[in-house]
């Protein structure tokens, strides 16, 4: 009798449990946020449409080639320095430059930090670097836990990879994103309600050996004057702020995170700049926290670029309130460098 419960209850427990051990599967052979298995590819081009998290394409993509291509520049930075393009950049540090682009989605100073922290361990040399903040990603010192923005085991240890893929299934697990992606299967249109969170508003073309995406579309669109529809131009409206100054977000313990990322690119004698992104809503960091930036890195090598200047007065800079163009990174990244590892003013504008 007592065989026969035991029995039962397995039974029973195998039913139930079969479901989830199929999704898990379907998971895992899938792989739709590309987290399980290695690809040369991270995006195909032209045809991906499911958002990734960007610091675990950073990388795996860059462990998957730094063997031979020995990387010693690199970009950091959130979604919006991915616009700041190493083809622009290499005519202003050396020719020996090989360029990395090491960023996330929503990048917060201490996923910075631990890049460049990883970056230092992989034995690579740190010549030249590109800093690209704001005080968004400067007020962020601890990890987040969306999967779209969850520091990769790869970055802070093997420890944390069932948390990691737990993350990730539980938001493949979320209806929203099955039925968006059979929407856009069945349909072919992308609806405002899947870009929210799990899908990406246009396909974009990847370049591998640099980690960079190019938005090929929305620059065609923009020249062809087909871009800013009147749905898209909702984006910009009442987001401008030109008489407010952040909040300051830099204290103790961030200040500490900037001090050790100085302390690594000394120890590499790294060429470095260090930009604060301009964002279309004018505000200008504050005064305190640009003051404890510049005696981290020095004021000659801290660009800042918020608040209400040339570019951010104008909307056809941006793609949307948050993401200004490549054509705006080429312009700035003009102003900071006079020729091979010279600088002009810090402030363009001020």
């Amino acid at each position: 009798m007592y065989d026969k419960d035991i029995y039962r209850f397995l039974l029973r427990l195998s039913v139930f449990s079969l479901p989830m051990v199929l999704v898990a599967c379907l998971y895992v052979l899938c792989d739709p946020f590309k987290v399980v298995w290695h690809y040369d590819r991270y995006f195909d081009d032209n045809v991906s449409h499911v958002a990734l998290n960007m610091d675990f394409v950073s990388a795996e993509n860059f462990a998957g080639r730094n063997t031979s291509r020995n990387y010693n520049a690199f970009i950091f930075g959130n979604s919006r320095s991915q616009y700041w393009r190493v083809d622009d950049w290499k005519s202003h540090i050396g020719s020996d430059a090989r360029p990395y682009h090491f960023y996330g989605s929503g990048e917060t100073l201490y996923a910075l930090r631990n890049n460049i922290r990883f970056i230092d361990r992989q034995g690579n040399r740190i010549d030249y670097a590109l800093l690209v903040v704001d005080a968004e990603l400067l007020s962020q010192t601890e990890p987040k836990t969306g999967h779209l923005f969850c520091t990769p085991p790869r970055i802070v240890g093997y420890r944390t990879i069932a948390t990691f893929h737990a993350r990730n299934f539980a938001a493949f697990l979320n209806p929203v994103f099955a039925y968006a992606c059979v929407d856009l299967m069945l349909n072919g249109t992308l609806k405002p309600y899947m870009t929210e969170r799990y899908l990406m508003e246009q396909p974009v073309v990847y370049h591998p050996e640099s980690n960079e995406i190019v938005d090929e579309m929305f620059d065609r669109a923009i020249e062809a004057g087909t871009y800013y529809t009147e749905r898209r131009m909702l984006r910009f409206r009442g987001r401008q702020h030109p008489d407010s100054i952040s909040p300051q977000v830099i204290n103790a313990e961030n200040r500490q995170m900037l001090e050790e990322i100085k302390q690594i690119l000394g120890k590499h004698h790294t060429r470095y700049r260090v930009v604060i992104s301009p964002l279309y809503d004018q505000v200008r960091i504050n005064p305190a926290d640009l003051q404890i930036l510049r005696t981290v890195f020095g004021r000659d090598y801290v660009h800042d670029f918020s608040g209400k200047n040339p570019i951010t007065t104008d909307h056809h800079n941006y793609y949307e309130d948050s993401h200004y163009r490549p054509v705006v990174a080429r312009q700035l990244m003009d102003s900071i460098y006079s020729g091979r590892g010279s600088f002009q003013s810090p402030d363009l504008y001020n």
